[in-house]
């Protein structure tokens, strides 16, 4: 019988001593997390889809991805409430969200919404639409801008090679020296 003895690399030890195949390793991780998708989509599109149904709307079609797709946008029916800016907006959106939002001291808490991060963006995002003139339609349609940015934010970061080097870390993921997983 023979032995054969292999070295074997953490991720870290493997960009320091052997940076190509550091290289291969991080594109095939890459690779996997594309084909694995984006850790918190769903819970982002629960945000936005809760934000827009405690509104009173209901989106009736979307189309949803990061900034490289062209066509990224919601669809939502149409309310009473559609035309209304200014003052009367305001009204609106403190009457029939803000206020459902807020904690027993009347603190604005969005977190209420889905307890997901995105809630405060969204929420911030549509009393800044309002505030700067945009009826209370155009700032939910408007919602996309702000849940784009986020995809593309956490895209960044789930494709980081800090990310990549965390992960395998926290996970005793071990490489060969030629980028292979062992």
């Amino acid at each position: 019988m023979t032995t054969i003895t292999l070295q074997i690399y953490s991720a870290s030890e493997l960009k320091h001593d052997h940076p190509h195949a550091f290289a291969k390793a991080y594109e095939k991780y890459k690779e996997g997390e594309y084909n694995y998708g984006l850790n918190w989509g769903d819970e982002m599109f629960q945000s936005l889809k809760a934000l827009i149904e405690l509104g009173g709307y209901k989106m009736t079609r979307y189309s949803l991805g990061n900034s490289s797709c062209r066509d990224n946008h919601i669809r939502i029916d149409e309310q009473d409430c559609d035309g209304l800016s200014g003052k009367r907006a305001m009204a609106w959106l403190e009457n029939n969200i803000l206020s459902k939002l807020r904690d027993k001291k009347g603190q604005l808490d969005a977190g209420k919404l889905t307890g997901y991060c995105l809630d405060y963006t969204l929420v911030e995002s549509l009393q800044e639409s309002i505030r700067t003139g945009s009826t209370i339609r155009e700032a939910f349609m408007e919602l996309v801008t702000p849940y784009v940015a986020q995809v593309d934010a956490e895209w960044e970061d789930q494709l980081s090679e800090e990310r990549f080097l965390d992960t395998s870390d926290a996970n005793n993921v071990q490489f060969f020296e030629d980028g292979r997983k062992v």
